[in-house]
């Protein structure tokens, strides 16, 4: 928990206000006269729910805790937080201190592990890693593969790796914690890697973070990983990414096996899109790497039953990951729904059995590539694999287990001719009327729904929801991106609306570090602007700059477009978080026979029509973008 949050978990908005605000009980809120300008009837309120602030006066500004006490008191960001976090007991660190402290850390276990890559180098082209040479060159493994991925050799002996290391002036606590050694009981330790063929892990920026050892006899485990260290968590890395990115790019798609070797493999032959998820079914984390590159994913894994369910798993975990779009869509009457549905492209490479990537690819190049073009759709895959331990044929109990198995996922498709051929499918192999699997898709739908991903979120009621996918997004491309701002306000502007604002920014680190980031002079170098945030803004820029997209994947016109529909998007969740906000006063007032019931309907009648034109300029981009993809694909 960050210190923001911790100070919003221990202190209550009412106390706080209610010290220089004189508020009165008003239904769930409260309501009293504005502290910012002059006015007799009250129009400031304060919502206790997700403690927010807003006056619906002549200010037409709200916030949170921190924003009322910034506007209240004259104080920059910094300033508030230290005033509320002596007010709430939290212990303030100096966290870029400790920053530092840590980065010089982990780069000493990083150099620690280059180290050890280039020892397991040297021995794997001695005598003493002979054996497995040899045994890399019959898998038909190349020298410049060899030396691309640079693989190594572990001597089988207990102490090899971290005697050279101690000798070269490593600390033994941290070849611990870079998991290169295994502590004994008695106080001492041996080598975690003894007598295997030694393959670098590198994260995505090329860093060897950790190894895989595979055995060259009969022992096992056949495959060891390194164990959890600061640098390393598997479920967070896919092997060969650093080297992948480019061919993914230019492909267009991942390919995502399972193990080292048919990463390997598939470098070798020239499908250097190939990417690895080291046995493990995909997670959030993986995805997260991935879809900040490519939106289109094909899964090689293996055609066994226990890789069909790491399948199922990955994909359930892909659909709860991946990002969502909103689309409009027509209605029969006319009318314009937006709907949120996958932004991505999950198809399933079907291996033949007994063979995985590395064995396709080695006796036949040519079969891998037709295999990637005969990938079936998840759905497809899906009704394949849900029916494998089932009689669908005759067994009634299997039917229904079928049927529920499938429900989650014909739910999830949005197109309605879509679904319908995929209801139709089913009834098909079931043998049950489509309109009984209608009425079960729509029972599901009443039952409790699953965690929602942060892009489906956006849509959503809650005022709290999905501020990281919208907001942090945009305001990473904003930074990355400084020209962007410039022609996102123009298109507010054209759409007769204000331009971007820190209020449409709702997590209060993102709100103050854009309000910043506006007041930046032309001239400012960025050093000079960063050295002006505080501590903890600026730990917020750097997690920003690291978790956004890259640099170079923000250009060109679809880039641009893009940028304009996130931040339409956020102005309307700011516009439909107000509106929320004020029908829930005019029916408070309507009840209550207060005359600031028809002021509060013409403020919602304001705010529709402001909707209305955000979400005009949101279906111009949207069409703009399909009819340029169909200009380019004639």
């Amino acid at each position: 928990m960050s210190a923001v949050d911790e100070i919003k978990s221990r202190l209550d908005i009412v106390d706080i206000i209610s010290d220089s605000v004189p508020l009165q009980k008003s239904g769930r809120n409260y309501k009293g006269i504005c502290p910012f300008h002059s006015e007799k009837t009250p129009s400031f309120v304060v919502f206790p729910e997700n403690q927010s602030w807003y006056c619906f006066g002549a200010c037409k500004v709200g916030g949170d805790i921190f924003s009322f006490v910034m506007k209240r008191e004259n104080l920059d960001f910094a300033e508030a937080l230290q005033l509320l976090a002596r007010k709430a007991g939290v212990q303030l660190e100096p966290p870029r201190q400790q920053d530092a402290e840590r980065q010089k850390h982990l780069d000493k276990l990083s150099d620690i592990l280059g180290a050890a890559t280039a020892y397991y180098s040297r021995l794997l082209h001695s005598s003493p890693g002979k054996a497995a040479y040899e045994y890399v060159t019959a898998r038909g493994l190349s020298g410049d593969t060899i030396q691309k991925f640079q693989l190594g050799f572990a001597l089988d002996d207990w102490r090899a790796l971290s005697d050279h290391l101690l000798k070269r002036g490593y600390e033994r606590q941290e070849l611990l914690e870079a998991g290169l050694i295994v502590a004994r009981d008695d106080g001492g330790h041996y080598d975690r890697f003894r007598g295997r063929l030694m393959i670098p892990i590198r994260n995505v920026n090329g860093h060897v973070i950790g190894f895989g050892g595979r055995v060259l006899t009969k022992e096992q485990p056949k495959y060891l990983n390194s164990p959890q260290t600061p640098l390393f968590d598997k479920s967070g890395i896919l092997f060969g990414l650093d080297l992948a990115k480019p061919a993914i790019r230019a492909k267009g798609y991942v390919a995502i096996a399972e193990g080292y070797m048919d990463v390997l493999q598939a470098h070798q032959a020239g499908f250097g899109n190939v990417v690895a998820s080291m046995g493990t079914a995909l997670t959030e984390e993986q995805l997260g790497l991935l879809k900040r590159i490519t939106k289109r994913y094909i899964l090689a894994l293996d055609p066994d039953l226990a890789g069909n369910q790491a399948t199922l798993r990955g994909l359930a975990v892909a659909r709860q990951a991946l990002d969502r779009q909103t689309v409009p869509v027509p209605t029969a009457r006319g009318w314009i729904r937006y709907e949120s549905r996958l932004d991505a492209d999950i198809r399933i490479m079907t291996l033949p059995p007994g063979q995985d990537p590395d064995d396709l690819i080695r006796e036949d190049p040519s079969q891998w590539e037709t295999l990637v073009d005969a990938a079936v759709p998840v759905v497809d895959y899906y009704f394949t694999v849900a029916a494998k331990d089932l009689d669908v044929g005759s067994s009634a109990k299997d039917k229904a287990e079928f049927v529920r198995r499938l429900v989650p996922v014909l739910s999830e498709i949005r197109d309605e001719v879509e679904r319908t051929h995929y209801i139709q499918k089913l009834a098909r192999l079931v043998r049950v009327d489509e309109q009984t699997l209608r009425r079960q898709l729509g029972k599901s739908k009443g039952q409790p729904a699953r965690q929602r991903t942060m892009a489906e979120a956006e849509t959503a009621e809650e005022p709290n929801s999905a501020v990281f996918a919208l907001e942090e997004y945009c305001l990473s491309v904003l930074l990355r991106r400084p020209d962007f701002l410039e022609r996102v306000d123009k298109v507010l502007r054209d759409t007769g609306l204000a331009p971007l604002r820190a209020e449409d920014f709702e997590l209060t680190e993102n709100r103050n570090l854009f309000d910043a980031w506006r007041q930046v002079e032309a001239e400012q170098e960025w050093q000079e602007w960063t050295e002006l945030l505080s501590s903890t803004l600026n730990d917020h820029l750097e997690f920003l700059l690291a978790r956004g997209p890259d640099t170079d994947e923000l250009v060109g016109a679809e880039a641009e477009r893009d940028i304009e529909r996130r931040i339409l998007a956020l102005r309307r969740r700011n516009v439909e978080r107000v509106s929320r906000s004020l029908q829930m006063l005019q029916m408070e007032a309507l009840e209550q026979g207060e005359p600031k019931a028809t002021e509060y309907g013409q403020a919602m009648v304001g705010l529709t029509m402001e909707r209305l034109r955000l979400e005009h300029a949101l279906a111009e981009r949207t069409a703009l973008g399909k009819h340029e993809q169909k200009e380019r694909e004639i």
